[in-house]
């Protein structure tokens, strides 16, 4: 895949600067993400990264890739380059089985943590992963569609049920355009993977949204589109924020029960 010029541009500069203070660290940089899907999106998509390197990092190491993700975010406002920096052997097992391991995430990086390092990582880089440095992980990373749909039914549950909560008892000209893109977004890309089995980018979430959701839905999804894709065209809501701000919260709600049927 041809990388965006800004993607090629943030990846080698932080495989240089690696390269540079943790020589012969960095095997391999594999992107997933919206990247993987072929979508990319300039001043809203991120850089989602995995790191493979050849040994657990020591302390210089690890000031050695703190330095180099130092470089990449004082050069370059976007797009956010963030992952994680494992060892080979990780990607084999289930995440559940990886330790805690460098991250670089919202612009720090963190020696240790867990950011990312969960299936649906690990099948982004196995079925639709990008290689920038390394040989192909494809068939050496660690799958379960099994494992992948229960963790998706988790996040539904633990992570997007208690947001559907709060945004209901929000006033709903509160809910801005960022939580209308990444909730109504969000929630249907689990719903995409639950009720076909495959995996998608944001926008791919949406266009699915349209078709699977119904006539009733379509103006918040596509102001959801709207909003990630083409910030600058007018907002079908514009004058009723309190209407956007309630189909915003409805439509999780709806979204995320349909999901969970999915799986019974």
């Amino acid at each position: 895949m041809h990388l965006p010029p800004e993607v090629e541009s943030v990846t080698k500069a932080f495989l240089d600067a690696a390269d540079e203070h943790a020589p012969g660290l960095v095997e391999g940089l594999y992107l997933h993400g919206s990247l993987g899907f072929g979508e990319y999106i300039p001043g809203s998509s991120d850089v989602d990264f995995v790191a493979v390197l050849a040994c657990r990092p020591d302390e210089p190491q690890l000031a050695g890739l703190a330095a180099a993700h130092d470089l990449v975010r004082t050069t370059f406002t976007e797009p956010r380059f963030e992952g994680v920096h494992l060892v080979r052997r990780d990607l084999a097992g289930p995440p559940t089985r990886c330790p805690d391991v460098p991250c670089a995430f919202e612009g720090e990086f963190r020696p240790a943590g867990r950011f990312s390092v969960n299936p649906v990582t690990w099948h982004e880089l196995a079925w639709h992963g990008i290689t920038v440095r390394g040989q192909d992980l494809a068939e050496m990373v660690w799958t379960d569609p099994a494992a992948l749909r229960s963790f998706t039914q988790d996040n539904l549950t633990d992570y997007w049920s208690p947001i559907a909560g709060t945004l209901r008892s929000a006033p709903p000209e509160a809910i801005t355009t960022d939580d209308v893109t990444w909730c109504v977004l969000g929630v249907s890309r689990l719903h995409h993977l639950l009720a076909r089995g495959s995996m998608t980018s944001k926008s791919g979430a949406g266009r699915h949204a349209l078709a699977a959701f119904g006539p009733r839905w379509r103006p918040i999804v596509s102001e959801a589109l709207r909003a990630r894709e083409h910030p600058d065209q007018p907002s079908s809501y514009a004058g009723d924020l309190v209407g956007r701000g309630r189909d915003t919260a409805a439509f999780m709600t709806v979204a995320i029960e349909a999901g969970m049927a999915c799986g019974l």
